[in-house]
């Protein structure tokens, strides 16, 4: 789970690839998107953000199944019956 003080530590790689989207959108010469000191803090961008979007899935599918589980059907013993 990513912390706010794990996203703080990677600022500016997040802002190093914002600078490379903003690159390639403005319509860069063809392999001019990244240069070589951005690689890292790209690939370190990736990783925290595949984790951010990893942990926002799995927290989805929880509350997902939670709210399926509150609308069924219990009796008074709290067994589902349908």
């Amino acid at each position: 789970m990513i912390s706010g003080d794990d996203i703080e530590a990677f600022s500016d790689d997040l802002a190093t690839a914002d600078s490379i989207v903003d690159r390639a959108k403005a319509g860069t010469t063809p392999f001019r998107h990244i240069r070589a000191n951005e690689e890292l803090p790209l690939i370190r961008a990736y990783v925290l953000m595949k984790d951010a979007a990893e942990t926002a899935a799995k927290d989805l599918l929880e509350h997902q199944q939670s709210v399926i589980d509150s609308m069924g059907c219990f009796d008074r013993n709290n067994k589902r019956t349908g």
